[in-house]
């Protein structure tokens, strides 16, 4: 009975770690201008944000994990669960005015 027990808890483990975060790359970030772009045009493109922050003046400001390129550092390969060093990602911020307009895109550099 032990062992049922023991392989459907493993299974229930690894069932909630496959839960993935699409990070969001330099080149997606590229796309996005300043005095332009609105906010409703970066959820398109990107999604629901991680984290929105909004400010007594209006300003929001949309967090969404942003991979910096610098790779993994996980001796565990990423198709057995392994994740990123915290070096490899970050978190991208998008700062809109209270029109909705992006004003700053801040990738922690």
């Amino acid at each position: 009975m032990l062992r049922p027990a023991a392989i459907l808890t493993l299974t229930l483990l690894l069932a909630g770690c496959s839960d993935s975060v699409t990070m969001i790359s330099q080149d997606k970030i590229a796309a996005f201008k300043p005095g332009t772009t609105s906010q409703a045009e970066v959820a398109a493109a990107l999604g629901k944000p991680v984290h929105t922050i909004v400010e007594a003046d209006g300003t929001k400001i949309d967090q969404y994990p942003f991979d910096n390129g610098k790779g993994s550092g996980s001796i565990v390969p990423s198709y057995l669960g392994g994740s990123s060093t915290p070096d490899s990602y970050g978190m991208v911020s998008f700062t809109f005015g209270a029109t909705g307009i992006l004003k700053t895109i801040d990738t922690g550099k």
